[in-house]
């Protein structure tokens, strides 16, 4: 990696999203050695598994807290957040399945870049809803409520628009009816496109 040292001036005067920030720079860090070391493929693999879940557990954290601020820009940021989980998932499986066809370089200077840029331009933008120095839209905040609402109800995450769809689903599949025949095999069907579409573009992200 280019920087050595977490950068003071990147610190948001969030204490929770500050540390969240410093440990996904550490196992970035981590992810570099390791791979600079040429470690064991399943060492370098373990890493990523772990930048991943970390990845999502910040993710989720710091979208509660936009959202709870009433951050305006939240849902552009969300879909940073979504872009960039992908691209994670997508490096995993690409990992997994072709480790010798990873270019380690690009995957350091990827998420290094990743991170840096996020942290010092699109998360800075927040900084002042989250501190409370300016006002957020109450809008945002009702929808906070909103969704908590709607997961503990059908006690999944699923967007709150989408419940009434993720019953209906559950209800065919469970009852082994020839619809639900039908939605689990254009499940498998979407998650071949999916895995194919990920592979693609962990291939021209991080192959070599």
């Amino acid at each position: 990696m280019q920087l050595k040292e977490w950068p003071a001036e990147f610190d948001l005067g969030i204490g929770p999203i500050d540390d969240d920030h410093q440990m996904l720079f550490r196992t970035i860090q981590q992810l570099g050695q390791n791979i600079a070391e040429n470690r064991d493929p399943n060492i370098i693999a373990a890493t990523i598994m772990s930048l991943s879940l970390y990845v999502d557990e910040h993710f989720e954290r710091e979208e509660r807290f936009l959202l709870r601020a009433g951050y305006p820009e939240y849902d552009a940021h969300k879909t940073a957040h979504d872009e960039f989980r992908d691209s994670i998932m997508s490096l995993r499986h690409y990992h997994q399945e072709h480790s010798d066809d990873v270019d380690a370089d690009k995957i350091v200077a990827f998420l290094e870049k990743w991170l840096l840029d996020h942290i010092a331009k699109v998360d800075r933008a927040y900084e002042p809803y989250l501190t409370g120095a300016t006002e957020g839209d109450p809008k945002i905040r009702q929808r906070l409520k909103y969704e908590e609402r709607s997961k503990a109800m059908v006690q999944i995450t699923c967007p709150a628009d989408k419940e009434q769809y993720v019953r209906h689903f559950v209800d065919l599949i469970s009852d082994g009816s020839h619809e639900g025949v039908m939605i689990e095999a254009a499940v498998e069907s979407v998650t071949i496109k999916q895995m194919a579409r990920r592979e693609a573009k962990a291939k021209r992200l991080f192959g070599r």
